[in-house]
């Protein structure tokens, strides 16, 4: 296998690598930050920077606006965003909107593409992912789904419980996973701002780094239109992969500039730090 980068990529790499350094690495302590992650201004502020600089959502396709980056190009630009935990916000990559930008791009209708991906790609809005439940709903199991959507004329209405729902507070939409009355998981699309949504609450977790953290959401007899299905009925288990399978390893690769990061300030600390007469490196 052929592990070379093209210059195009390396050109791409260094730039990304700049970016962080010189525009988000400094707001790594700014003020408009909490336990449960950056608050709207400055993920608008960060988004701003990497549009000016020609990043922003660089996974999307050419055609939404994006880079049209391939799975390689994206671990070598990824790696270089979650160097900083605000890189990732940045670039419009960072979980779950990266993860629902995919799937949205491969399966959402023009009408829903243009009403929610398209903003969401320009980095107008945010969106979450509501499938895992608290026990005994579905977690790493999505089969044991509880969460139900009844027909009712046109419309479905969807009550249950989700937790550890990233970025719930203040998105703009979610990708909701109900079983129907068949018994099939489906996948729903719907603004936040609906009757029938609840955020419970935002849950305490290890890491800061997400807007919005991770919420506990309740649905009560939401009302969505049939025209707001996520593909076809039936087949959100099949959906379900197309959006985790390849977000399971973007995961990776912001992790891996993460872990290098980490390395570097220990490098740092041992070259300047000094015991027993000489530096820790020695």
């Amino acid at each position: 296998m052929d592990f070379s980068l093209s210059p195009e990529l390396l050109a791409l790499r260094d730039k990304t690598r700049a970016f962080i350094a010189e525009q988000v690495i400094p707001l790594e302590n700014d003020a408009r930050q909490s336990r449960h992650g950056p608050d709207e201004a400055l993920r608008r502020e960060l988004v701003g920077r990497a549009r000016a600089a020609g990043l922003l959502t660089p996974h999307a396709s050419r055609e939404l606006g994006g880079l049209g980056l391939t799975h390689v190009e994206k671990a070598v630009v990824f790696e270089e965003a979650g160097y900083s935990w605000l890189g990732p916000t940045a670039l419009n990559i960072h979980a779950p909107d990266e993860g629902n930008i995919h799937l949205m791009e491969a399966v959402a209708t023009p009408a829903q593409q243009a009403r929610w991906l398209r903003p969401q790609v320009a980095g107008q809005l945010r969106s979450c992912f509501a499938m895992t439940e608290p026990a005994p709903g579905a977690g790493s199991d999505p089969a044991a789904l509880a969460t139900v959507a009844v027909r009712d004329g046109d419309d479905y209405l969807i009550s249950g419980q989700k937790w550890f729902i990233t970025g719930a507070e203040g998105a703009d939409y979610a990708i909701i996973m109900a079983r129907t009355e068949d018994g099939g998981a489906t996948m729903f699309l719907s603004d936040m701002d609906q009757p029938g949504i609840t955020l419970e609450r935002s849950m305490d977790a290890m890491d800061a780094c997400f807007t919005g953290g991770h919420g506990v959401l309740r649905f009560d007899q939401l009302r969505v239109p049939a025209s707001a299905i996520l593909g076809e009925v039936g087949k959100g288990f099949r959906y379900a992969q197309v959006r985790l399978a390849p977000a399971r390893l973007t995961h990776c690769m912001r992790w891996l500039g993460q872990a290098r990061r980490a390395q570097d300030v220990a490098l740092a600390y041992a070259r300047r730090r000094t015991a027993f007469g000489k530096p820790l490196s020695s």
